[in-house]
């Protein structure tokens, strides 16, 4: 019989169409990374982007509101407030163990002895808005907590208060409002835990024509960086003790200085993170220049093999980075390796976003 002829592929055959194939397999693979770089890049930059303005946007919201409630200038001059929550004391009352609270519109903690350290923005505002305007004492009946006043009008029980005179400034809860008597108890108890049974134990005693604030139930809050994300402490005027929760990502650092007028001429003179101490030096602060440092999640390796990161070749700065015209002190944001391999900061993009704030409370003040 006539041999049947075999057809099919040869082994040479079998292996250019295997070449062939791996071939776009790479291609097609190259091309997919490169797609997904681009597209993990953009996204990275998007990210960045909202994360930097939602940062400047938590802090300049709660910076609008500062000193509401307490913005004049013998509220100012208080330094750490006299505060009770029973059974304790505040720490500047002999004997106790409560921290102090400054009471100021804004406090901007900046680290000397470590400046990399980012900084951290406190924020104190009351929240009462039916009196804004601070009330005459007309007495002080300690042993009965009784404050007369020259009106009752915008007091309301369960308002916080303070009672301000050259002496310093003392926290107080209002259990009972006579309005026909003009008199607001700041009784001790379950329903007046800010109020002690002796107001004696207080270094400053409170008399005629000294001034009483309704502070509502004021906010104290402190933005920080930790983790890489911008934090929020929500103090409590009560135990002392506060709560932390992350608002943002992807936040590494914070800086800010104090816009102060120096002049008297309603404008800002000169930027400085000294923090004030007297009532004069709280009235010249005028806005908060801030800025925050994000960092793009795309991590990126070295354009060569085997070298150094360079993701990030220049220092990040913003406007208050160097000690140069209006800046009367450099705060630059805290060092990001650019110079050894060991570094994986250095592997990552970073953006700069700024702004400046006006605390419109204090612009706005009625004395």
């Amino acid at each position: 019989m006539r041999a049947l002829l075999q057809k099919g592929m040869s082994l040479v055959e079998v292996m250019v169409a295997v070449v062939i194939g791996m071939i776009g397999i790479l291609v097609i693979t190259q091309a997919y990374i490169t797609s997904d770089n681009f597209n993990r890049a953009t996204l990275g930059e998007g990210g960045a982007q909202m994360n930097g303005l939602l940062a400047l946007y938590s802090v300049e919201r709660d910076v609008r509101m500062a000193g509401w409630g307490f913005n004049n200038s013998a509220a100012l001059g208080c330094g750490n407030i006299y505060w009770y929550y029973d059974p304790n004391y505040s720490s500047n009352v002999g004997g106790g163990t409560l921290p102090n609270i400054a009471l100021a519109p804004v406090v901007i903690t900046h680290n000397t002895v470590t400046p990399s350290t980012p900084d951290q923005i406190t924020v104190m505002y009351g929240t009462d808005a039916d009196r804004m305007m601070p009330t005459t004492i007309a007495s002080f009946n300690a042993k009965s907590s009784e404050v007369s006043v020259d009106g009752t009008d915008g007091f309301s029980i369960g308002d916080l208060v303070l009672l301000v005179n050259a002496g310093g400034c003392t926290l107080g809860k209002i259990t009972q409002v006579q309005t026909v008597a003009q008199k607001l108890q700041l009784n001790p108890g379950a329903s007046g835990p800010y109020n002690p049974s002796a107001w004696g134990s207080f270094p400053t005693t409170y008399s005629q024509n000294d001034s009483i604030l309704n502070l509502g139930n004021p906010v104290l809050r402190t933005y920080l960086i930790g983790s890489g994300r911008l934090r929020l402490s929500e103090g409590l005027l009560s135990s002392g003790a506060a709560t932390t929760s992350d608002l943002v990502d992807a936040i590494v650092d914070m800086r800010a200085l104090y816009g102060k007028d120096t002049n008297n001429d309603n404008i800002v003179d000169t930027y400085d993170a000294t923090t004030p101490t007297t009532s004069a030096g709280w009235l010249q602060v005028l806005s908060i220049r801030m800025g925050v440092l994000a960092r793009i999640g795309n991590y990126e390796k070295p354009s060569t093999s085997g070298g150094n990161c360079d993701a990030t070749t220049a220092q990040p700065t913003w406007t208050g980075s160097t000690a140069t015209g209006q800046i009367a002190v450099a705060n630059p944001f805290r060092a990001v390796d650019i110079t050894t391999a060991t570094s994986q900061d250095r592997c990552y993009r970073y953006r700069v976003f700024e702004t400046n704030v006006p605390v419109r409370n204090m612009i706005w003040r009625v004395s």
